[in-house]
């Protein structure tokens, strides 16, 4: 033992308080390796296993015909049978680190926190001893004043009596008074003097002895577990150490099978030549058919050329084309020869492999292409020879191919270097040109038909661009066309149709149409133009989207035209025709609004109570039942993929019904703006509710908020929506302050959900580690969210990690800060929190267990 230590040096308060504060930031700091440790065990059988699915990915392939003689595949499966061994090694390292490493970090961790609070009571009862004898000091220094008092006043008063000579009872008393107070004052003093020595003995005592050696005693037990946590590190170092020995042989079994691949052997060595070589091809002889002049009389000869009347100017022509290519291969030559020259030497520094790699590959295909071309200049060089021999043979006296040829035009036969002559491509020419032309007419006609994706919706139709009519309903002549009524159909107007939906997107009319034959029709928006337009939506071996054209003064897909949209959805419904010959999509069942479906006409917006993100909030009425609503609006300005997130919410909502949860009525789109019409709820938003009356609530009926908020949540988790943004500002408060929650516009219906678009719309300050680090959302993310809703509700709707940026609270977390207890919290709905904001998911409680505790907590109040 060193003279230094806790013995000599931390008797003092300050490095009590210091002992305190390390034990308990070592416990944090365990408890943080913990955490990683998992996390660590995790991603090694990740990783293991991602390498298995390599392993098993590469095993489909198989090559046993060249495997045995080409290192290439070898190699291949040395690194295979290797990559199984590492994987192999670190599942065994996992499994270990689990069992082991972990195990002792647990029994570390305990022992640590045995260890605290051993020191902490034994401080304690030390102190309090030694404190004990102290207040006896006092007790009798108090008690030795009050006895000298007593008896300088009892012997005034014996001294007072005996001058007086009164009787001598009185004398008596006052003597007896006088020689008692003496005795006490003798007796208080020898206490005194014995209690002073005491404290005296005790105190050397206790600082030279009891206190060094406790403090020694629990130096000594942290050095112990101090010892405990190397060895543990260690072995985590051991079991995540890639240098090892078993690896590093796995590297050099890999790299060794690598290094085996000669590239200059691996396609000339002796076991594939004898198993794959061939004979060589021997040339082809290629002779003139002797039969073909059999039953021919005239000058031509066998295998030779005809130099006459009828072929000067082909061979002309010929000669002058093989010059030509023969001065053009001559220069291709020269400058392929030049570019080889060009190439020696091929040096490059290691660093630069693929260069010469490169470079190597472009001089054998430069050497490639210079022996083609010296091929094919042999070849035009004997042509060349032939020919020229021939026309230097035969001289200005040229034969004639038959007896009258003298007679004949040059330009008649067709001998132009052309087989066809000048006449004849001309003739080509034209007809081809003619058929082009009539192609393209066909082509480029109008049709009333589908684009290639079969929807109108997705074309821009010229026919329609020239015509007067309107091209949408807010064009100047539709209510022309709207208020023509027919006999042969209804004339309700499209609005007013059940089988009108309204600006409902394609995605959420798409989910109605499931049968072919299914149909329904809505507003959509031109792409270009951005004018509102009807489309029919139908199913018909999947999905297809129909604008409806105006033309003629009337509404139409193909065949004739009618007044009214809804005249001619009731001729195809009727008829059986299908809509667009090309599609054959028949209208059979007319998907009619839901009673979730309302009518904008029966909402009525009264008053503006706040704003969200895709629009503004109000209070307002449902007419058809006189009830007073809240009402989300959509801006018209959102684009499509924001108007889909913004019905998202009404989606969800409509599949649930729980007194926790927000009621929802229905939406509004048949025309913009879009609304979500759910119940009012009076009490407005949780965390505006708790910033005004928190401080006059109960700890009964703050705990009850909680309860509601978690059977709400309950709910959720057992139909798998994940909401995401669970938050006081998400919540509302109703009659009798019950909570409901709301705000679904995060939300997804799914058992895990990951994102991958950054953080900007994600509230850091209420959500979960693993989905800030890895943008995976499970319940138990919300559960997380959950504890911090329970921290705003006890602390009044206080900001969470106040005083710290975004980026701060996620550090703090990380490094296993969590925010303290609002003042007046009960203990056991902290320690829910704390259940809450366990690092590692799977050990927070899901919503039913919280649920309960809560309602135990509830009922304990």
């Amino acid at each position: 033992m060193s003279s230094m230590g806790f013995g000599t040096e931390f008797q003092g308060k300050k490095s009590h308080e210091v002992l305190q504060r390390i034990q308990e930031h070592e416990i944090r700091l365990l408890e943080v390796m913990k955490r990683c440790l998992n996390i660590r065990v995790k991603s090694d059988r990740n990783y293991a296993d991602a390498l298995s699915g390599l392993v098993k990915e590469a095993q489909k392939f198989t090559c046993p015909e060249f495997q045995p003689m080409l290192a290439v595949f070898q190699a291949w499966d040395v690194v295979l049978q290797q990559t199984d061994n590492l994987l192999q090694h670190i599942k065994q390292n996992a499994q270990k680190m689990e069992s082991e490493t972990l195990t002792k970090l647990g029994d570390l961790i305990s022992r640590k926190k045995e260890a605290k609070k051993f020191y902490s009571d034994e401080r304690s009862r030390l102190e309090t001893e030694f404190y004990k004898v102290q207040e006896e000091v006092q007790k009798n220094k108090q008690e030795y004043s009050r006895c000298v008092m007593r008896l300088t006043t009892d012997e005034a008063k014996y001294n007072d009596v005996k001058s007086k000579a009164v009787k001598s009872a009185k004398i008596e008393e006052a003597k007896v008074k006088y020689q008692k107070s003496a005795g006490r004052l003798h007796r208080i003093h020898n206490d005194y003097v014995m209690s002073l020595r005491e404290v005296s003995s005790c105190q050397e005592g206790y600082l030279t002895r009891t206190l060094p050696s406790f403090l020694n005693y629990h130096q000594t037990s942290q050095e112990i577990l101090v010892q405990q946590c190397k060895e543990i590190l260690l072995q985590y170092q051991e079991l995540t150490d890639y240098s090892d020995e078993t690896c590093q042989a796995i590297y050099r079994g890999t790299k060794e099978a690598i290094e085996k691949i000669n590239p200059e052997k691996e396609y000339d060595n002796e076991e594939f030549v004898n198993a794959f070589s061939s004979e060589k091809i021997e040339p082809i002889g290629f002779e003139f058919g002797n039969t073909l002049l059999a039953d021919y009389q005239g000058i031509l000869e066998s295998n030779k050329l005809s130099l006459n009347d009828l072929t000067t100017t082909d061979i002309q022509t010929r000669k002058k084309e093989l010059e030509e290519e023969k001065n053009r291969l001559e220069l291709l030559l020269r400058n392929r020869s030049d570019s080889l020259h060009h190439f020696y030497p091929i040096t490059f520094p290691v660093t630069l492999l693929s260069r010469y790699h490169q470079k190597r590959q472009e001089l054998e295909k430069l050497r490639c292409d210079l022996a083609d071309t010296e091929a094919k200049l042999a070849t035009q060089e004997v042509l060349l020879n032939e020919v020229s021999e021939l026309i230097e043979t035969t001289g200005e006296n040229i034969p004639s191919a038959l007896e009258f040829s003298a007679d004949i035009s040059i330009d008649d036969t067709g001998s132009s270097p052309s087989m066809f002559g000048s006449k004849g491509f001309k003739g080509i020419k034209n007809s081809l040109t003619q058929t082009l032309r009539e192609a393209i007419h066909r082509k480029s006609a109008p049709e009333n038909d589908e684009n290639p994706r079969d929807s109108y919706e997705e074309q821009d139709n010229k026919e329609n661009n020239k015509s007067n009519g309107p091209q949408s309903p807010t064009s100047p002549d539709y209510s022309l066309a709207k208020n023509n009524t027919s006999s042969s159909g209804p004339d309700i107007p499209v609005e007013e149709q059940d089988w009108f939906h309204g600006v409902l997107p394609r995605e959420e009319v798409q989910r109605l149409l499931t049968r072919d034959g299914d149909f329904l029709v809505r507003e959509s928006r031109n792409r270009k133009t951005n004018e509102p337009q009807y489309v029919l939506s139908a199913f018909w071996e999947g999905h297809r989207h129909f604008i409806i054209q105006y033309a003629d003064n009337g509404w139409r897909f193909e065949g004739r035209s009618f007044p009214t949209i809804s005249e001619l959805v009731n001729h195809q419904h009727l008829s059986g025709e299908p809509v667009t010959t090309k599609s054959q999509t028949i209208l059979k069942n007319a998907i009619l609004r839901e009673q979730w479906q309302l009518r904008n006409d029966d909402i009525a917006l009264e008053m503006k109570i706040g704003n969200g993100n895709f629009g503004e909030v109000y209070r307002g009425k449902y007419k058809p039942k006189g009830m007073v609503v809240a009402v989300k609006t959509c801006r018209d300005t959102l684009s499509e993929d924001q108007r889909k997130k913004f019905l998202q919410e009404g989606r969800i909502l409509k599949q649930y019904d729980h007194p926790n949860i927000v009621k929802f009525i229905g939406i509004a789109a048949q025309r913009q703006p879009v609304m979500i019409v759910m119940e009012y709820v009076e009490g407005g938003a949780l965390l505006n509710y708790l910033r005004k009356q928190g401080k006059t609530l109960s700890k009964k009926q703050l705990t009850k908020m909680c309860e509601d908020a978690a059977s709400g949540m309950a709910y959720l988790e057992s139909k798998n929506c994940i909401h995401r943004d669970l938050a006081a500002r998400n919540c509302l408060v109703g009659d009798k302050s019950v909570v409901k929650i709301s705000d679904f516009g995060m939300s997804r219906e799914e058992e895990e959900y990951t994102v991958s678009d950054g953080l900007k719309q994600i509230p850091i300050k209420w959500t979960a580690p693993e989905a800030l680090l890895y943008g995976k959302y499970t319940s138990l993310c919300d559960v997380w969210s959950f504890g911090i809703l329970m921290w705003e509700i006890f602390s009044s709707g206080v900001t969470p990690y106040s005083g710290m940026t975004n980026n701060q609270a996620r550090e703090q977390i990380d490094r296993g800060f969590r925010m303290p207890a609002p003042e007046g919290t009960p203990e056991a709905c902290y320690d829910l929190m704390m259940k809450c904001w366990e690092y590692n998911p799977s050990e927070r409680y899901h919503f039913d267990r919280i649920q309960k505790e809560l309602h135990s907590i509830y009922k304990s109040l």
